[in-house]
């Protein structure tokens, strides 16, 4: 079989949560993207100075050390990272919250325990097409 990996959109996965980046790594991989993880803010942050840029970033807001909003604003004022699509997965979803991350450039808000994983796959190839 051909080795496909240099097609292979990647996702970068921002999320403290143990096992629900389990839930996604597993899901995007057989929906056959590659996926980075990052378990809090300056792990996402390295993992953007890092080589591989990736193509669209989920991301929570709640996280240890640097939060997502932190996050978000770092990336839309850095050229190279600035038209990556991001999509909020948060369960912050007080209408301050969903405004401040719009405000920041979000693609997309989305309140975890409102959505599925296939939702979110879903929403992920929108971006990526």
């Amino acid at each position: 079989m051909a080795d496909k990996k240099e097609n292979k959109k990647t996702i970068l996965v921002v999320e403290d949560d143990k096992f629900l980046i389990k839930i996604y790594q597993v899901k995007f991989e057989k929906e056959g993207f590659e996926v980075m993880i990052a378990s809090d803010g300056n792990e996402a942050m390295a993992m953007l100075y890092g080589n591989k840029i990736p193509d669209i970033v989920l991301l929570d807001l709640m996280l240890p050390i640097t939060n997502g909003f932190d996050v978000l604003a770092a990336m839309k004022k850095k050229e190279k990272w600035k038209n990556i699509p991001v999509i909020v997965l948060s369960n912050l979803g007080q209408d301050s919250d969903i405004k401040k991350a719009k405000d920041l450039g979000v693609a997309e808000y989305v309140v975890k325990s409102n959505s599925k994983i296939n939702e979110i796959v879903s929403k992920v190839k929108q971006y990526l097409e």
